[in-house]
């Protein structure tokens, strides 16, 4: 299958009710014809040894679908992890919506904390929003390693919207496994919208008791 053949066949079976409902979830001016993920992995799975429809030759930007199989084509080609981090470095700074990086997530081998802990720090402070995501969306994997603390103080205030709702979100996964940790993180952050969400994503979980969640709650 060749790239045209591929945009064809996405525009073939477009279900444009279901577009309009993704193009609002996306957050994004992505252009979307409306396939569903499963739709798309399987795409992928089906074509990954297919040597025709190569990832350079695709547009890049334009359409949800089209960026979508780009980057799980690319990754799930990639021979190890260390590959798999580099690619993303190299080029997840021009996905342009959430549903990319985090999507881009399930296509990765099992990573070591040493090299995720690398790749964290060359990405939470990139110019890229998408790429300061993905440190985040990687980080979320480690929630249970204590090691992955460390990067509390690094976590970068202020941010641009799509990045704080990943912060928020490794924060409140964080908490399942050090409570008291991220506790004390939010009581003395200043930064009340991240405080807040992350409340608000801990408040929603089943993951933590009643008493835990007015514990959070208190913190205003």
């Amino acid at each position: 299958m060749t790239y045209i053949e591929l945009k064809e066949y996405l525009e073939k079976i477009a279900d444009q009710k279901f577009a309009l409902f993704s193009k609002t979830l996306s957050n994004s001016d992505y252009l979307v014809l409306g396939v569903k993920n499963p739709v798309l992995r399987k795409i992928i799975k089906d074509h990954k040894n297919d040597e025709e429809l190569d990832p350079k030759n695709f547009e890049i930007g334009r359409y949800l679908e089209i960026d979508f199989i780009y980057f799980g084509l690319s990754l799930i080609r990639l021979g190890n992890s260390k590959e798999q981090l580099q690619f993303l470095l190299d080029n997840i700074g021009l996905a342009k919506s959430w549903a990319i990086t985090d999507t881009a997530s399930t296509f990765l081998k099992k990573i070591s904390f040493e090299d995720f802990y690398d790749f964290f720090l060359k990405a939470y402070q990139s110019k890229y929003t998408y790429l300061r995501r993905m440190a985040y969306i990687l980080a979320l994997k480690e929630y249970r390693n204590e090691k992955v603390l460390k990067i509390l103080p690094l976590i970068t205030l202020r941010e641009d919207y799509m990045v704080m709702m990943s912060e928020a979100w490794f924060l409140s996964t964080l908490a399942i496994s050090y409570q008291n940790e991220v506790f004390e993180y939010l009581k003395n952050l200043d930064d009340l919208v991240l405080k807040r969400k992350t409340i608000s994503k801990i408040c929603d979980s089943y993951r933590f008791t009643s008493n835990d969640k007015n514990r959070f709650k208190s913190l205003g």
